[in-house]
């Protein structure tokens, strides 16, 4: 079944800024900019932090909610998990909000919407040319392909796998450089 974005999910424009952001170590609020997020949707480990008094309730991301890079070389969506961590976003992102009793998994979205097919619909309709701007009428009639939840599931736990194989291999591959160097110094030192 195909759905219209926007008929599975509430879209809001991120915070304008008036001024540049000067990290606060003591802000409670952390905000995520276009360079916080990468191209696979990876959240940056170190974050600007703001006085809450700076931003409005409303404007703080729940879990749950997915948050789209709209402006810049790349579109990326980044899932906001659960954190002790408050976060709100700039105005070059949109955050998407699963409405109540959809049967979507914020997991499968984030997934579908860094998919080629999806990119290649947000590059076709955005303005601009090496830095584009999607507009949010295109991001609210993109279509989804919604499966049944247990499909939806399965998806995500096959993502989830994909990404600890690809974190095993990683490690492995820093050990066997390890274990290369190590001989080889072994080697030259005799």
């Amino acid at each position: 079944m195909l759905v219209k974005l926007h008929e599975i999910a509430d879209i809001k424009t991120g915070i304008t800024f008036r001024n540049r952001l000067l990290d606060n170590l003591q802000g409670e609020v952390e905000v995520i900019q276009m360079k916080d997020v990468d191209i696979d949707g990876n959240l940056s480990q170190r974050l600007v932090r703001i006085s809450r008094d700076l931003i409005k309730p409303k404007h703080l991301l729940q879990a749950g909610q997915i948050i789209l890079l709209a402006k810049g070389k790349y579109t990326a969506a980044c899932l906001i998990s659960e954190s002790e961590n408050s976060y709100v976003i700039s105005s070059a992102f949109f955050s998407i909000r699963i409405k109540s009793g959809q049967v979507v998994i914020p997991a499968y979205l984030q997934w579908f919407l860094n998919q080629p097919e999806a990119r290649s619909y947000f590059k076709s309709y955005a303005s601009g040319t090496s830095m584009f701007s999607l507009p949010m009428s295109v991001l609210k009639n993109l279509e989804i392909p919604l499966p049944p939840v247990a499909t939806q599931e399965k998806i995500v736990k096959m993502i989830e796998l994909r990404k600890q194989e690809r974190m095993t291999v990683l490690q492995l591959e820093e050990e066997k450089e390890k274990y290369v160097r190590q001989l080889i110094i072994q080697n030259v030192y005799r």
